[in-house]
């Protein structure tokens, strides 16, 4: 069996718990220990099921199958905090990846560019190293202005992978071409699905009312 808890409100306690089993199947919902809903099917899941709370309230559960598939819960028609159809949870994942890359690509850079310098005799330069903390930065802006921040990232993440294959190739390394490859695709997916998140996200009444 499976459990998630999850706050119906910013900064309120995690009051709902959902639980299904195998792959959101048998999916039941209870508030305060209280049940509210069951969802015996997948096939209803994927259609959408709201459910009435004992404060008069709604709740909303759907499984959206797309480019992404996500529990979509919602209460009173707003994605619930820290749930997959919220799209602050991918901005917040985002912009920790993008710290995370800042701080990767800092101790790569010093590390491949002292081993570059040794082998051609070249200057390790402060590009590099620039580009690496303007990925980080990137990182901060999108926790306070997620659209700036995540197409800023957008375009230096590959920039960054381009310009650091181009010089590991032009020292000599075989894994250059390589590099910008794995290292945008690692670092570019959670900051896409954001920027997807945050103009498309899919709702659970939005779709009703579309097939109603």
């Amino acid at each position: 069996m499976h459990t998630r808890r999850f706050r119906l409100e910013e900064g309120g306690p995690k009051r709902l718990e959902l639980s299904w089993r195998g792959h959101y199947e048998e999916l039941r919902a209870t508030v305060d220990g209280v049940q509210v809903g069951q969802s015996l099917g997948k096939s209803a899941l994927r259609h959408g099921e709201l459910w009435g709370l004992p404060d008069g309230s709604r709740l909303g559960v759907r499984l959206h199958q797309g480019g992404l598939q996500l529990l979509l819960v919602e209460h009173e028609g707003r994605p619930v905090p820290g749930s997959q159809g919220n799209p602050m949870t991918w901005v917040r994942g985002a912009a920790y990846s993008l710290l995370l890359a800042c701080f990767v690509h800092l101790l790569r850079d010093d590390v491949l560019l002292r081993v570059a310098a040794e082998e051609t005799g070249a200057e390790r330069g402060v590009f590099p190293f620039v580009l690496s903390g303007a990925i980080g930065l990137a990182g901060l802006v999108t926790l306070r202005a997620p659209g700036v921040g995540l197409i800023a990232a957008a375009l230096l993440l590959p920039l960054k992978a381009l310009a650091a294959g181009v010089r590991l190739t032009g020292a000599g390394f075989q894994f250059g071409p390589m590099d910008v490859v794995l290292w945008s695709l690692v670092f570019l997916y959670p900051v896409l699905s954001a920027l997807y998140m945050l103009k498309r996200a899919p709702t659970v009444e939005g779709t009703r009312r579309s097939e109603a």
